[in-house]
């Protein structure tokens, strides 16, 4: 079972990230915690936009 709550803390941090290595190293472990079902593809080149849309879906969806 996921923490939801967890991983709804962990979005709203990411969003809020300046840095982008350290959005992307968030964004990685957010994809990690999540069911398999839930797991979003990564483009070869990440980018914050990226990053903040696919947060902003998934946020909605748990």
């Amino acid at each position: 079972m996921i923490n939801t709550n967890r991983i709804k803390q962990l979005i709203r941090k990411c969003i809020y990230e300046e840095d982008t290595d350290d959005k992307i190293k968030l964004f990685i472990k957010i994809n990690k915690l999540l069911p398999s079902h839930l797991r979003m593809e990564s483009p070869t080149m990440i980018t914050k936009d990226f990053i903040d849309k696919r947060l902003y879906g998934l946020q909605g969806s748990l």
